[in-house]
This record gives structure tokens, C-alpha cells and sequence, in this order.
């Protein structure tokens, strides 16, 4: 996989990450225990952060029309905005199923949004960090795929969609591509590694990752590797203190009893 030069950004700690809520694919319960979850991590990234990266797949489908972006997110970027207003410097990266970035979450929310991957100055450290997707070896028609899905013509065609059309299609495409994702072989977790260990290789002290919805830490000498998991099932995600960089577990998550 060929990488696109990655805009450097100056990241006060501590910085938090998170990757792979996909909000609003569940229903029930379940949205109520990723919603709640979800609140207490904004809790301790206002209590304690100075940064925070949403590194892709925040939510299962974003689009942003000309004058329309999905209502049922009001919750969370409501959440996002009060912690812009506080002070905290929040980086929002396209994943697979960020379909769209068209302003609004820069104007209104205060989010610094980019399309690709970034080289995070923490500290003394730099790290890269990129949602994962089009990394595998298998992933060769998806990476055809993304280009095609982000053309200006792509994207204009589906504007012209009514929004209540366009996300029932979404939510059809975002169900195939997440399952395919959940379905992956762990062995392909070494391609992760490999990857994350060629970014090392440039110079980087870590690599934060995400997409494969497997959380995962590699820890070699001063260099960091890891996955953040999801907000899912695992309720994982990043931290670097200032110090390092560390794979954290929400405590005590609350769970549904589906």
C-alpha cells in the first residue's frame, strides 16, 4: 500500500483515540449502552485531556449534504462541541464509512477533519495515525473502490439523493462492509503489524491503528504499536500521557444484558 504524504500536527497531551463506535448500527439496548459508554469517555477526556483523535468509523454512516447531515448523531456531536468549547483540540479522520466531510463539522462542531491519515507530534514522540482501511493484501478493490467513492462526481451523484433515500442505501453498504470487517481472519492482524512496524521504521515512535475492531498493543523497546479496538464490544481506546503511548479499557463498562 502506497502512502499519501500525512499532514504533521502538534497534539498537546494527554491525547485520547478512538475508532469504530459505528453509531447507529445498533438498535435497543445496545445503542443505549454505546451512548452511555460513549458519555463517560467524554467525561474523562474533559476531566483530563487536552487532545483527542477520532481516528474513522465514528459513526456507521456520515454523509454531509449541502444543508442536511444526519439527525440521530445530535446526542454525540453535541457531546463533541461542548468538549471543542472546553479547550480540547479534537482531529477527525475519515475511515470507510466516513462517505462525506463537507465543513460542517469543522463550522459548527470545531473538529479539525482529514481525509487520510496524520503524523502526531506528542511530546517528543511522533506517531502515525491512520483508521487501517485498504492496508490488508485483500484489500486491493476496496482501495480502487475508495477512490472511486470519493471522486467529486461520485459524490455529487449521490447529493442529488433525497437524504432519507440516500442513508437507507448507506445503511445497506455499511452493514456489508462491517460484517466483512468482523468477519476478518486475526491472522491478518500481522499485516497490521507489519504495516505499523514499516511506519516505525520511518522514524515514528508509534502507530496508532483502528478498522480491524480487534484491540491490540505491541510494545518494542520505546516503539508502540497499537489497534484501537472498537466502541463496540470492546470499548477500547489509545492514550498517550506524555510520556507513552498505552492501549486503555473503559472501567467497568456498562453492558446490556444482550
Amino acid at each position: 500500500m502506497t502512502q499519501k504524504p500525512c499532514p504533521t500536527v502538534i497534539l498537546p497531551p494527554p491525547v485520547y483515540f478512538l475508532s469504530d463506535a459505528h453509531l447507529g448500527s445498533e438498535r435497543g439496548e445496545k445503542a443505549l449502552e454505546q451512548c452511555v459508554n460513549l458519555d463517560r469517555f467524554f467525561d474523562e477526556v474533559l476531566l483530563n485531556g487536552k487532545s483527542l483523535v477520532l481516528a474513522g468509523d465514528l459513526f456507521d454512516f456520515w454523509y454531509e449534504w449541502r444543508t442536511v447531515v444526519p439527525k440521530q448523531h445530535f446526542h454525540t456531536l453535541y457531546g463533541l462541541h461542548t468538549l471543542s468549547k472546553a479547550g480540547i483540540e479534537i482531529h477527525y479522520l475519515a475511515g470507510n464509512h466516513d462517505f462525506r466531510l463537507r465543513g460542517f463539522l469543522e463550522s459548527e462542531i470545531g473538529l479539525h477533519t482529514h481525509l487520510d491519515g496524520i503524523s502526531a507530534q506528542i511530546g517528543k514522540d511522533r506517531v502515525f495515525v491512520y483508521h487501517g482501511d485498504g492496508i490488508l493484501g485483500r484489500d486491493h478493490g476496496y482501495r480502487l473502490l475508495k477512490g472511486v467513492l470519493r471522486s467529486r462526481v461520485s459524490q455529487r451523484i449521490f447529493s442529488w439523493l433525497h437524504p432519507d433515500l440516500g442513508m437507507l442505501l448507506a445503511r445497506g453498504t455499511s452493514m456489508t462492509s462491517r460484517s466483512n470487517t468482523e468477519k476478518g481472519d486475526p491472522a491478518e492482524d500481522l499485516e497490521y503489524e507489519n504495516f505499523a512496524r514499516r511506519k516505525l521504521s520511518e522514524g515514528y515512535t508509534g502507530v496508532v491503528l483502528g478498522h480491524s475492531h480487534r484491540p491490540k498493543e505491541v510494545v518494542e523497546g520505546e516503539a508502540v504499536y497499537i489497534n484501537l479496538g472498537d466502541w463496540i464490544t470492546y470499548y477500547t481506546y489509545g492514550l498517550h500521557d506524555g510520556m507513552r503511548l498505552s492501549l486503555k479499557h473503559l472501567t467497568s463498562p456498562v453492558l446490556s444484558e444482550s
